[in-house]
């Protein structure tokens, strides 16, 4: 039997067990962000940092060929490297800049993407170098990354601008890297493609 029409009762009972395992879902996550929220925070950027190239190399770059040690090379930087570093960064930028106003949140906007983002656009693409272990790797991600930084730089600030006065402003902290992450999908996937498609061809 079929789910029926968009008013009927079994679209709705499933809309309804769709909602109780949301809610399920964040109190797990809030259970755990509470006893750990370092390494929940790092789990979930190294999770969607995996996700986004998934979905670069497949409905982006159409790949015939999946490279399963990108994904992981993205996955080791986002937990190891984005996690720690915006649960960081954050905790700097609300206590720097304490308020939930909307002033607050462009002060704080202005120095994520004026201050921190041109810093850790070149750290996260020489880090996906560092991982695959040779010099050669370095020294490429170091050449391209010339060549493409405005490009990265300028998909960041299309990208984060909007997405962290957002979440300044409107998101609780404790949820920031969370959100960060989702957006995130957005970016590693953006990332993935200037990176991937220069040292893949």
């Amino acid at each position: 039997r079929g789910f029926g029409p968009v008013g009927g009762r079994p679209y709705l009972r499933l809309l309804s067990y769709m909602a109780v395992a949301a809610r399920r879902v964040a109190g797990v996550y809030d259970r755990l962000l509470g006893s750990a929220p370092l390494r929940v925070k790092s789990a979930s950027s190294a999770l969607i940092a995996g996700f986004g190239d998934n979905l670069c190399q497949n409905a982006v770059e159409q790949r015939e060929s999946y490279d399963f040690a990108r994904t992981a090379r993205f996955m080791l930087v986002g937990g190891v490297l984005v996690g720690p570093t915006l649960h960081a960064w954050y905790e700097v930028l609300a206590t720097r800049i304490p308020g939930a106003t909307a002033m607050a949140a462009a002060k704080r906007v202005a120095l994520d993407q004026g201050v921190f983002a041109p810093v850790f656009v070149p750290v996260f693409t020489m880090s996906l170098a560092a991982v695959e272990g040779s010099q050669a790797a370095l020294h490429d991600a170091a050449t391209r990354l010339r060549k493409d930084y405005v490009d990265l730089l300028s998909g960041n600030i299309a990208i984060w601008t909007p997405a962290m006065f957002i979440s300044f402003w409107r998101v609780p902290p404790s949820y920031r890297v969370l959100f960060a992450n989702i957006v995130g999908i957005a970016w590693n996937t953006y990332a993935s493609w200037v990176i991937g498609k220069r040292v893949t061809a």
